[in-house]
């Protein structure tokens, strides 16, 4: 079978959520950067880099987004962004508490004014250290006013969940930017 028609038989012509040609949503966060002059960077865990990549599915992204992690192991997500230990041990690392470190620690790291994160448990099995049921997710914006946190438990597949916190994230994202003025 060709390469091109496993995978628009795996993934479908339009899934939405995935980096589409047209991602209004991360073209409009676009728009609001540049016209403030200012960058994002990302720091996801559950989502992937599905965030990531719809941002820079968007032409000329280059011009808002500065950079994004993945740091998927506990190990990376304190050692890259020199974060407290204390604040995963405490609170867990599907918490606000924890995200809005990380999206501040993003800021530092990168130099950017604005950063998200989010970490969560996508399933299909809970995690073995957390209570919290599959779909738990915690998500930060970082801007030059604070932060502001969400906590969500998404229904739905792991891919599902993948897409709603993106599509959430990037809500979030654009309401704060609004908000900033």
């Amino acid at each position: 079978m060709p390469v091109e028609s496993a995978q628009s038989s795996h993934w479908g012509a339009n899934v939405e959520g995935f980096p589409l040609e047209d991602d209004v949503l991360a073209a409009e966060i676009g728009e609001l950067l540049v016209a403030r002059g200012e960058k994002v960077a990302v720091s996801e865990t559950t989502a992937g880099g599905l965030i990531s990549a719809r941002m820079l599915s968007v032409p000329a992204a280059s011009r808002w987004y500065d950079g994004g992690l993945v740091p998927y192991a506990g190990a990376h997500r304190w050692g890259q962004l020199e974060l407290d230990r204390e604040i995963a041990r405490e609170h867990g690392a599907v918490s606000p508490q924890w995200v809005a470190a990380t999206a501040e620690g993003m800021k530092r790291a990168l130099g950017a004014q604005w950063a998200v994160a989010e970490s969560g448990i996508a399933g299909p099995q809970g995690s073995r250290r957390s209570p919290k049921p599959v779909g738990s997710v915690a998500i930060a914006v970082s801007g030059p006013n604070g932060t502001v946190t969400e906590e969500h438990v998404f229904p739905g597949s792991r891919v599902e969940v993948m897409k709603q916190i993106s599509q959430r994230t990037l809500e979030l994202l654009k309401e704060q930017l609004k908000a900033a003025g």
